[in-house]
């Protein structure tokens, strides 16, 4: 099972075939041990809570970077021996082999995995870990083109032996590591002054107007809903691809309160249903149902330049002319108001649910109007700085998509 295919000289280049001559292709099994995982059992007290870093996918899922140094639960000996697990040395790839398949991460200790995983074990004299950890990380979607299973999609261990890559000298995968290590860098500094920009605006609330919680400005006590002029439910006619007015879903409301809107569904709506199911610039998104650490997401729509609806899980918080939005959904994004909301939320079917009328009987300050509007100026430069940062983070995106498909063939 091949996974590289070559095109001719004409189209690559000369120099890119005198140099992949040198390359040689191998199956991942006679480059690395490729080594499964396991769990013990988890009504075992003494198999838990010991010293083994043990990886389960959800971990890699939420890394920021290549590495994984430590996970959340950790086994003890008598517990990776009831289970026949293999600790892994430092510098493998951990691959998780479903629910999802593709995530990747380099070890920095030694560890062992659940069954969630297919890793690999570079031979150090032909393989550099990074590598392979790019490698792998670029051909995902291959990966998971192999995937079978009808509850869940998982790539088997005998498919993923026999794919084929194609290995430069050591010397030459270490320099292409070194370039897409610096490429991804500038990447993830990106990430973090847009990170950082979100620290800055929950910084600018707390210092203008103080803890929610013990409201040390004296701010009037009041109800969301004596801010509101309405709160509405979203549409629950179905969205599909197509469609004149894109739909606003739970899932386009990011965790840290941004709209996203790179997955879009559509809808055609009558006029009746416009006015009704329809936002504007500074209506407030909240996510009524959804996951029980998810739920509660909230986002304020700004600069909106075309008709949109939003979706039944939403509800429209529309402020009144006394209160300004970014106040509300400011207050909504704070640690405070989470905590609150998950205090409220009420589980159904594995999903979490708070109302319309719930949320509107959550307490906030009221600062005067003048204050939450400067509030707002703050915000629209912070958000002008994030648009510059996006920008720039797209641009190093797609160089860094460049580079990759370069490496890979041999034309870096």
């Amino acid at each position: 099972m091949s996974l590289i295919t070559t095109k001719n000289s004409c189209n690559r280049g000369i120099g890119a075939d005198v140099v992949m001559s040198k390359w040689s292709k191998v199956r991942l099994d006679e480059c690395c041990e490729i080594v499964g995982g396991s769990t013990p059992n988890t009504n075992i007290a003494s198999y838990w809570d010991g010293t083994i870093c043990w990886a389960t996918p959800r971990d890699l899922s939420q890394l920021n970077g290549a590495y994984i140094s430590d996970t959340p639960r950790k086994l003890t000996q008598a517990g990776l021996d009831s289970c026949g697990a293999t600790i892994l040395p430092t510098g493998s790839l951990l691959f998780s082999s479903r629910a999802p398949i593709g995530y990747v991460a380099v070890n920095t200790v030694p560890m062992a995995t659940n069954q969630g995983f297919k890793s690999f074990v570079p031979k150090t004299n032909l393989v550099n870990s990074k590598f392979m950890y790019y490698w792998l990380r670029k051909n995902r979607a291959y990966f998971e083109s192999l995937g079978n299973g009808a509850t869940f999609k998982e790539v088997s261990k005998s498919i993923v032996s026999r794919i084929e890559i194609l290995l430069p000298p050591l010397g030459e995968q270490r320099r292409i590591a070194e370039i897409l290590d610096r490429a991804e860098s500038l990447r993830a500094k990106r990430r973090e002054a847009i990170a950082q920009l979100d620290i800055l605006t929950q910084a600018i609330f707390l210092e203008m107007f103080g803890d929610p919680i013990s409201n040390p400005k004296g701010f009037p006590i009041r109800k969301i809903k004596d801010l509101l002029e309405s709160a509405s439910y979203g549409t629950s006619e179905k969205s599909s691809s197509e469609g004149k007015i894109p739909v606003l879903r739970m899932n386009n409301i990011t965790r840290t309160g941004e709209i996203d809107l790179s997955d879009l569904k559509y809808m055609d709506l009558d006029d009746s249903q416009e006015e009704r199911y329809l936002v504007q610039s500074g209506d407030v998104l909240f996510n009524r149902t959804n996951s029980a650490e998810l739920v509660g997401k909230t986002a304020i729509i700004r600069n909106i330049s075309s008709s949109m609806a939003f979706a039944g899980y939403l509800v429209r918080l529309r402020v009144n002319k006394e209160n300004d939005p970014e106040y509300l959904s400011a207050f909504l994004n704070t640690n405070y108001s989470k905590r609150v909301l998950r205090g409220m939320c009420k589980s159904i079917i594995g999903m979490a649910n708070i109302n319309a009328t719930e949320v509107q009987t959550i307490k906030i300050a009221q600062p005067p109007l003048h204050l939450q509007q400067e509030f707002a100026h703050c915000i629209e430069a912070i958000e002008k700085f994030k648009v510059s940062h996006r920008r720039s983070l797209a641009e190093l995106d797609a160089l860094f998509a460049s580079l990759q498909h370069r490496a890979f063939r041999g034309e870096l």
